[in-house]
């Protein structure tokens, strides 16, 4: 075997080798990007489902404040409570919203994508 036989058959795979890696890249993209778009429509489907049972939950605080008070002062005490919550989750929004986003978006790009 001649030497240039050897050279292109050094290009040859290293064309070959580069193919794959860019194939995998693509796979593994595709896996990540899978996962955290399956992360974000379950989020979403939660976090429409929290927001049907605080509703109703809202509603028999209400009924609950009646039993006490006049039904308007109800309604506005149930408003009052929901505005503090409201707060609460403003002010904890970093520990609870920002750091797990950061967490999961920077374990599917750099770490393992087994969450």
């Amino acid at each position: 075997m001649k030497l240039t036989d050897e050279i292109r058959s050094l290009f040859s795979d290293g064309k070959e080798w580069i193919e794959l890696e860019i194939e995998y890249a693509k796979l593994t993209m595709a896996e990540k990007f899978t996962i955290l778009l399956s992360t974000l429509v379950l989020g979403a489907v939660c976090l429409l489902m929290f927001m049907v049972v605080l509703i109703l939950l809202s509603f028999a605080l209400v009924d609950v404040f009646k039993l006490l008070m006049a039904p308007g002062l109800a309604y506005l005490s149930v408003a009052g409570v929901l505005i503090v919550l409201i707060v609460i989750v403003y002010l904890l929004r970093k520990p609870l919203l920002l750091n797990p986003i950061a967490r999961l978006i920077s374990k599917l790009i750099v770490g393992n994508p087994n969450i």
